[in-house]
Formats: structure tokens, sequence, C-alpha cells
């Protein structure tokens, strides 16, 4: 059921850090705890999943929310004017997975799914269309938003101890993330979707990153390693927006 709600909040799980903030090139990367933030978030979710792939259903909101946003860390990447460019959740082992629930049948017969506390799942994975062609400069060459987003929650993995990241996504996206020296693993075969989309659901070890990037001086290792603290809280204007019950 939909419903307005003045007081959606997605908290972070108890006893985990999220003060993650990362500016470069006229974006930054952070975790969204500002309800003004939130709705952004839901709202550019809505923009891919409902409008764009029609992987969600449409409502009058225009908001796309689910029960997998409960205790659910968000992340985005902003530009200078505030506006959200690229986003991710992160649901921690404490709460349901959607990889669990969602899609058992992308994971090898057998298999089990690990709870374990240094164990996330990065779901709703999603670029504006405005922003997904577009590039900054950094001190270790040219990146995108998505790979900035990468490195925000790289940083709040490190503060929380986590190792391992499940995912499900497009056979395309996993390729492309490996050939950017993410060393995601396939814990099942791919699964044509009714869409016709590719699926699979993969792990990405973080330890198996760091030591698959530390060749050389200019890498995604030492780009990665970069970390600037957090600017003072600004308390935002609040909205009304849509909860699903």
């Amino acid at each position: 059921m939909i419903a307005i709600s003045k007081h959606v909040a997605t908290p972070a799980a108890n006893g985990l850090k999220s003060d993650v903030f990362i500016r470069e090139g006229g974006l930054y990367v952070t975790n969204i705890v500002a309800k003004e933030d939130i709705f952004k978030a839901h709202s550019l979710r809505y923009r891919v999943f409902c409008d764009e792939l029609g992987w969600a259903p449409q409502n009058f909101c225009k908001l796309d929310i689910d029960n997998y946003d409960d205790g659910a860390v968000f992340f985005g990447v902003f530009d200078v004017n505030n506006d959200l460019k690229a986003f991710l959740r992160i649901v921690t082992s404490d709460h349901p997975f959607m990889i669990e629930n969602e899609f058992p049948f992308l994971v090898k017969a057998g298999s089990t799914i690990s709870k374990r506390d240094d164990v996330v799942e990065v779901s709703r994975l999603c670029v504006d269309a405005d922003a997904r062609s577009e590039t900054f400069s950094g001190n270790f060459g040219v990146h995108t938003a998505s790979l900035l987003l990468y490195k925000g929650v790289y940083h709040w993995c490190l503060k929380n101890r986590i190792n391992y990241l499940y995912l499900v996504v497009d056979y395309k996206v996993f390729r492309l993330l490996n050939v950017k020296g993410f060393p995601c693993r396939l814990i099942g075969d791919p699964k044509v979707m009714p869409d016709g989309v590719v699926a699979v659901a993969a792990m990405l070890n973080w330890r198996e990153f760091e030591e698959l990037n530390l060749v050389g001086t200019k890498n995604l290792k030492s780009w990665f390693s970069q970390y600037q603290l957090p600017p003072p809280t600004v308390q935002l204007p609040q909205r009304e927006f849509c909860s699903q019950h």
C-alpha cells in the first residue's frame, strides 16, 4: 500500500558508522541521511526502475520505495547544485537480502547466502540519464559518477569492516565492473529475465580488489585511498513524500 508520510526515515543499521563524504571534480559522494535527499533518491529510482526499465510498478507518487529500504544505508553522488546523479543502497546482514527473497534462482543450487557481519548486499544501483556519459578529471585519471559512488561505498565498508558485497546486476554491468578493476565472482549461472535482460548474482571481495589494484602508483587503489572528512551538517527543509507499507 502507498501512503503519504512526512517522516519516512532510512536509518543505518545499529552500530554502523556512516560519515562518508568525498568531493571531487564538482561532484561529491556521501551517505544520504537528510529527508530532502532521501526524497531525491526515491525519485531517481522511480525514473530509472519504473519509467525507464519497467522493473517496478508505477505509482501516483512517482517514488520507488520497497521493504528493503527499512534499515538500509543510502549512498548518492551529488553535483554542485545538490542534484542527485547516482545512487545505490546497502542492506546489512541483519536484514533480508533481495538476493535471498527475489532472486534465489540466480544462486547456484545448494549454495547458501552468507549473513556474516562482514557481508552486505548492494541493490538499486542507478545513474541519472544525463550523467551516464559525463566524466570528471581527478588526480588519477578520468572518472564517472558511478565510479565515485563505488569509492564512497569502499570507504564506508572500510569503516565498518565489511569485506564482501552481494549484488544482482545485468551481465553487461558485471563484465564492465570486472574490466574496471572490481573482481566480481559469479555465484550462479546467468539467467534471462522476462524482459530479456541477462541477470547474474555475484560477490565482490574488497580485499581481492585491493590486491588486484596495487600495481603502479597512478592506479584505482591509489585513487580510492584518497579521502576527505565530511563538512559541517546543514539542516535541510523536509518534504512530504510517499512511503510503502
